[in-house]
């Protein structure tokens, strides 16, 4: 005989939410350098903007300076690499985990102020690539001297709208 347990709109609410947390899971939710339904690694980065210009720090663990590319093109930045196979092809191996995706990856982050291209400085260590991408100088903020009625020089700061 079957048990009729009345109804509980909280019970109901939480097996949706462990389904919902669920699929999440395993759909969307990767850790290092594979996202969901790719087969191409990812190399994960951060930029931030100064007044100055532009940082970027890019995670590539495993791969040479050598085999990295770096171009600007207007005021887009391109990173491209190749990340080794950690087994050889000719190993048999049963793998108990593999969240790492070995191939090429191409990252690209286009800025919203024009790059120096000439001034760019980049370093590499420990596995992380490190860009500064200065701002142009005539996209830079700008200090201004204003004279008042009495000749005393005022010193005005303007910043460009972005």
């Amino acid at each position: 005989m079957a048990t009729l347990l009345p109804f509980d709109p909280f019970r109901e609410a939480m097996s949706l939410r462990k389904a919902i947390d669920q699929l999440f899971e395993q759909s969307f939710v990767r850790t290092g350098w594979s996202l969901a339904g790719r087969q191409s690694p990812i190399a994960l980065l951060d930029a931030y903007e100064t007044e100055q210009g532009y940082r970027v720090r890019m995670l590539v663990p495993g791969v040479k300076p050598e085999d990295l590319d770096v171009s600007i093109q207007q005021n887009t930045l391109t990173l491209k690499g190749q990340l080794p196979a950690f087994v050889g092809s000719d190993e048999q191996v049963r793998w108990l985990a593999q969240e790492i995706t070995p191939g090429h990856f191409e990252r690209s982050i286009t800025f919203p102020k024009p790059i120096d291209a000439d001034h760019v400085e980049c370093t590499y260590e420990h596995g992380v690539l490190t860009l500064w991408l200065p701002i142009r100088e005539e996209s830079r903020p700008k200090h201004i001297s204003v004279r008042s009625g009495s000749g005393q020089p005022l010193t005005v700061e303007s910043s460009l709208a972005r």
